[in-house]
């Protein structure tokens, strides 16, 4: 049969438009605003955070076509028209339309996200994306074998819902294995990490070990070791992936730091990733001005030795140290709040709630002092008890306090700090 023949025969061809029209809608109402999270461009997080959410659909779509394919390929008896063609070239042939469809729900998000970030795809930015064309091979098979034992009108709905369930649902519950298992990689890649082998293995067994079952219950041989085998093979994928993940909890297995950073600058030295490009400077003599202010009226005695990028540590930052700090300087960049980040990080009090009104005029205070004070929308938007009335009023006394001499602002903040913590009690 010719490939254009093929095409138009095939389910496929139905399943293509709604395919497209729902892998469309995933990206631009909820995959959009994932692919535009992080400040930078990063291939691994493009490609997983794009098709995290379509892996059940392109599975469901593969199977329920597939099952219907199997169904018509029992009932129109192919195999005893052209005999002395081998079962599993025609099948093959028959599938391919079917997984095509799969594939490019899969494929269409990660391009789109690409061209929306532009970078190159990477090495090890592929595997989720391999993990999920390969699966969707997969459940070809287990689709079209379900259709040749059940009647399409059956078969059809009966893949499609159960597909999808077993394969979305399993990330929202417990035990935290079965979303390590499912063959959905909802992992939320962040930056500076990249998918393991292993995770991607504890993904990949259950499912092709199925697929491979099925396959053997079709070949010729004496039943029950047909059988035999194929529940073995199901049993022990299945196991092995079980295995793997047992132990894991809702975070996936990753490789962390796996970004390229630049250092510059001394006391501090700021450490952001290669990508960050033109804003590095920017950023590195922000941290440098407002640590000198904080140095200044004494809220450190001596700042760190090295700031570095959070980012670059993926979900496992760090601890601060004495000697390190780790900020969202990339992240604080985009918003311009950099200084604002290091002083609500560095100013403490000695009690933890204190009063908040006398907390904000130690921050205005001190974010004046590196000129990036926070207006009154920013800082409304996170607590609405407070009135424009209240905010005229702290920049009224910030900037009584502003104009005294050095040391007696020192005073104030040392004083303030403690007024904070009676107001609170």
């Amino acid at each position: 049969m010719r490939i254009p023949t093929l095409i138009r025969s095939s389910t496929a061809l139905f399943a293509l438009v709604p395919a497209l029209g729902l892998t469309l809608s995933f990206y631009f109402f909820s995959t959009h605003d994932q692919v535009a999270y992080w400040p930078y461009p990063y291939a691994p997080a493009l490609v997983q955070r794009s098709i995290e959410q379509v892996y059940a659909l392109s599975y469901a779509l593969v199977s329920a076509a597939a099952a219907w394919q199997g169904a018509r390929f029992k009932e129109s008896r192919v195999r005893e028209l052209a005999p002395y063609r081998r079962g599993w070239a025609v099948v093959t042939r028959t599938l391919a339309p079917v997984v095509a469809v799969g594939w490019l729900v899969l494929l269409v998000p990660v391009v789109l996200a690409f061209a929306e970030r532009p970078t190159w795809p990477t090495p090890d930015s592929l595997p989720p994306l391999l993990l999920g064309l390969v699966l969707c091979a997969a459940h070809g098979v287990i689709g079209f074998t379900v259709g040749q034992w059940l009647k399409p009108a059956l078969a059809v709905p009966v893949m499609a819902c159960a597909v999808f369930l077993l394969v979305s649902y399993p990330h929202a519950l417990e035990p935290f294995y079965l979303r390590h298992m499912s063959g959905e990689y909802f992992a939320h890649i962040g930056f500076a990490e990249t998918a393991t082998a292993a995770s991607m293995a504890g993904h990949l067994l259950p499912t092709l070990g199925l697929a491979v079952a099925v396959c053997l219950l079709g070949v010729r041989g004496h039943v029950l070791l047909r059988a035999a085998l194929a529940v073995t093979v199901c049993a022990g994928a299945t196991f092995a992936s079980y295995s793997i993940v047992k132990d894991w909890n809702y975070n996936p297995s990753v490789h962390v730091r796996a970004v390229e950073t630049r250092c510059t600058g001394s006391a501090p030295e700021v450490c952001l990733p290669v990508s960050a490009g033109k804003d590095a400077e920017s950023i590195s003599g922000e941290v440098d001005r407002t640590f000198a202010v904080l140095k200044k009226y004494q809220v450190v005695d001596e700042p760190p030795k090295r700031v570095e990028e959070a980012l670059n540590y993926g979900r496992f930052t760090p601890d601060d140290t004495k000697e390190s700090a780790y900020l969202l300087l990339s992240t604080a960049h985009r918003e311009h709040r950099v200084s604002a980040d290091i002083i609500s990080t560095y100013v403490t009090f000695p009690c933890e709630a204190p009063q908040p009104t006398l907390r904000r005029a130690v921050l205005l205070w001190l974010e004046g002092k590196t000129g990036t004070m926070s207006g009154y929308e920013q800082i409304a938007a996170g607590d609405p008890f407070y009135t424009r009335a209240q905010h005229r009023e702290v920049l009224k006394g910030v900037a009584q306090v502003a104009g005294k001499s050095t040391a007696e602002q020192v005073a104030w903040y040392r004083t303030i700090t403690r007024s904070a913590c009676e107001a609170s009690t």
